[in-house]
């Protein structure tokens, strides 16, 4: 799930590589580890109520590029993705709310069987999740499952 800034994913997903004079941000290294193919689901903070509001797919391959940052020259990642397609009905906070306890025990599940950061795209406890603070996150395939299943939306994964 990506949550650009703007509501907007343009034709491809980018954010500056890691560096030695800069923080390491991990939601910027996830953009090179997806593949073509994979399916990206929008958090669009632009709605009348912020939400799942888009999806769309990787389109590979990844590539690098320099951009200006604050000033700066840095290389960045790049990774084409589709045009992005509404859904019919966004997914609100508040929806996704109502089945926060599902929600929060996947999450907590796949911490547990997973070694390492889940890189999981919500935080909180059932009535108070809220997006991860992140460009990008994993979406578990069993997440958009719980999803597709509670909202009615079906993609080909």
């Amino acid at each position: 799930m990506i949550a650009p800034s703007r509501g907007v994913v343009g034709d491809a997903l980018i954010a500056p590589k890691a560096d030695d004079d800069r923080r390491f941000e991990w939601s910027h290294e996830l953009v090179a580890c997806t593949e073509p193919g994979d399916t990206l689901f929008v958090w669009d903070r632009t709605l009348a109520v912020p939400g799942i509001g888009a999806w769309g797919r990787i389109l590979g391959p990844l590539g690098e590029e320099d951009r200006m940052r604050r000033g700066r020259l840095l290389p960045h990642w790049r990774m084409p993705v589709s045009d992005t397609m509404r859904l019919a009905s966004p997914i609100s906070l508040a929806s996704l709310r109502r089945v926060g306890g599902e929600i929060v025990a996947l999450r907590d599940r796949l911490e547990a069987e997973v070694e390492g950061p889940v890189y999981f795209p919500f935080i909180g406890a059932p009535d108070t999740l809220a997006p991860a603070p992140a460009y990008i996150a994993k979406m578990p395939r069993d997440l958009v499952a719980l999803l597709s299943s509670r909202f009615g939306f079906e993609f080909a994964l």
